[in-house]
């Protein structure tokens, strides 16, 4: 008992002082075509609202040696491996900005806003909504499928339902005809918890900066909460005629369409896809700014493969980490998330 109170105040301790202003200089670094070879590697992770002081302590015990270990047999030799725990994600990205650390795993939203020169580099990998297309276009009159390897990001789709207004806005999509404002804001939306942001994103690019929160009939609350059918219960029903829903979601509820909902048809050909966001980001993990070795592909390759690994041999870490940070991302990718900030959503 008294060794794990010790150790438990050492966590709150560390997470206290962070990585922030307590930096030994840059860790020196040499890169080669074929090897990485560095001195130090200083990773701080950002503790997540789900993740509990345990899982946080074991990552502290275990993650330097495995992942040392782990990029060793991708080429890199890293003599000390040191992982801290930022106070807050704004301190982390302080102490990455100044370079108290080398790497931070970092909530993509603090990222995106507060970034600055600091590269990023991966993000969680997950299965892949094919068409991955923000084009409407490359959704219409297509199941949509899993893609066999895993990438970054989610998108989501700004769907039409089969209710009367809803199958308008469909055929008007279809034809090729842009759909106006004042045709989006006659519709009866219903939009989850993981809709709101980049949906806006979407309608402020394309109608002139309104947002949903400019729209007359908005639905959302405790919609999506039960992993999104009462979404697409509220499409297959006729009491709503847009839904914004994540691009995967008609995938896992399609046998429940018919089934669940008493749909006739399937429900890919009873709604149409009329929108498509730019995709957003969990988590991504970036380097502070200045290094070659830190921000060149083959170390980028190589720390992808070794967290792959780590994931795969200790998966309690994977929650700490926000994910098996696999998927490269680069500035451009949050392009999107960036804007998002600038609307005040």
């Amino acid at each position: 008992m008294k060794k794990t109170g010790f150790m438990l105040a050492m966590l709150l301790l560390l997470a206290g002082l962070s990585a922030c202003g307590q930096g030994n200089g840059a860790a020196s670094s040499a890169v080669s075509a074929e090897q990485v070879k560095l001195d130090a590697l200083r990773l701080e992770l950002t503790r997540g609202e789900n993740v509990s002081a345990s899982a946080l302590m074991s990552a502290l015990q275990t993650l330097p040696d495995t992942l040392k270990s782990a990029l060793a047999e991708q080429g890199v030799e890293v003599e000390t491996v040191e992982i801290t725990v930022g106070a807050s994600p704004a301190a982390t990205m302080q102490a990455l900005a100044e370079g108290g650390v080398d790497l931070a795993v970092l909530p993509g939203d603090t990222f995106a806003q507060m970034g600055g020169d600091a590269v990023p580099l991966l993000t969680a990998g997950m299965r892949t909504a094919l068409p991955d297309s923000g084009d409407a276009a490359d959704w219409l009159d297509r199941e949509t499928s899993w893609s066999e390897e895993s990438s970054g990001g989610q998108r989501l789709l700004i769907l039409a339902g089969p209710s009367d207004y809803g199958s308008q806005l469909a055929a008007r999509a279809a034809s090729g005809t842009a759909l106006t404002w004042d045709e989006l804001d006659r519709a009866v939306w219903v939009v989850g918890v993981e809709g709101k942001n980049m949906a806006s994103v979407w309608l402020a690019d394309h109608y002139e900066g309104n947002t949903l929160s400019d729209l007359s009939n908005l639905s959302s609350g405790s919609f999506g909460e039960d992993g999104g059918f009462s979404l697409l219960s509220a499409l297959a029903d006729g009491t709503a005629d847009v839904a914004v829903i994540p691009a995967d979601m008609r995938i896992d509820f399609a046998d429940q369409w018919k089934a669940g909902l008493n749909r006739s048809r399937g429900i890919f050909e009873e709604t149409a896809v009329i929108g498509v966001t730019e995709k957003s980001y969990d988590t991504v993990l970036a380097v502070r700014p200045g290094d070659a070795a830190l921000t060149g592909e083959p170390f980028r390759s190589a720390l992808a493969a070794a967290l792959t690994a780590v994931c795969s041999k200790q998966g309690e870490v994977t929650p700490v980490l926000g994910g098996v940070l696999s998927a490269p991302v680069s500035n451009g990718d949050l392009d999107g998330m960036r804007r998002l900030a600038t609307l005040g959503e």
